[in-house]
């Protein structure tokens, strides 16, 4: 017998806030992104200030920190080339919070 689930995204909810920040380079139209025990995924973060803290890291000048909300960021994960699979949460590098889109 098959089950409904009421809200099958409740725990997407929990991990994820409603708005997250990108990095954006402008002039290439690439994402900052990140992986993790070879999960690939567009990198988003809670706070303005993290995400800066992580462009630091990316060797491209001109990176830009975006404002959007988390279906907005799953949607440009999906429209990342592979091997681009979830979105992640990098408030905390070592324990990030994935949620795959394909």
């Amino acid at each position: 017998m098959s089950q409904t689930l009421v809200c099958p995204f409740l725990e997407i909810a929990e991990d994820f806030p409603e708005d997250v920040f990108l990095l954006k380079h402008p002039p290439s139209g690439k994402f900052g992104c990140y992986c993790h025990q070879g999960v690939h995924g567009l990198a988003c973060f809670s706070t303005e200030e993290s995400a800066f803290r992580f462009a630091e890291w990316i060797d491209l000048s001109g990176m830009a920190c975006i404002e959007v909300t988390f279906d907005e960021a799953r949607e440009i994960a999906k429209e990342r080339p592979m091997p681009i699979v979830s979105v992640m949460l990098l408030d905390d590098l070592g324990d990030p919070k994935i949620h795959f889109v394909r």
